[in-house]
């Protein structure tokens, strides 16, 4: 058990000794973490704070970071599944985060309700009868 406690220990400051870099697909946000993927660098563009790119900047913060962090993941998953013993998984592609696409929702039929008779401000119904 001790030895698996030493060998830990010294993976754990391998990865927090190494560095792995990665950019947002803008190439405008650069991003450095450590082989435990915390963060320590941020590099933004001059460019990234001019015109339209400025509405993006959130977006190319998070992929840089995220793709950093994917690196360091892939590089010490092979080093901890030695350590632990345990066979790696299969292969798959790392993809860059994809966009969510706003999806359209079939309209729904009309109720009937007209909310120009209700009284938002108050919690007793107008005419009387139950509200919801």
């Amino acid at each position: 058990m001790r030895l698996l406690q030493q060998q830990a220990g010294e993976l754990d400051a391998q990865l927090a000794a190494a560095r792995h870099t990665a950019g947002s697909g803008d190439r405008l946000v650069t991003a450095v973490v450590t082989g435990q993927g915390k963060l320590l660098d941020l590099r933004i563009d001059d460019r990234a704070l001019q015109g339209a790119h400025v509405q993006k900047l959130g977006l190319s913060i998070v992929e840089a970071v995220r793709a950093a962090r994917a690196a360091a993941n892939a590089s010490a998953l092979p080093q901890l599944n030695a350590l632990f013993g345990k066979q790696p998984p299969p292969a798959t592609p790392v993809r860059p985060p994809v966009a969510a696409v706003p999806t359209r929702r079939e309209a729904q039929p009309d109720d009937g309700e007209n909310f120009e008779e209700l009284d938002f401000l108050t919690d007793e119904p107008e005419s009387g009868g139950r509200r919801w």
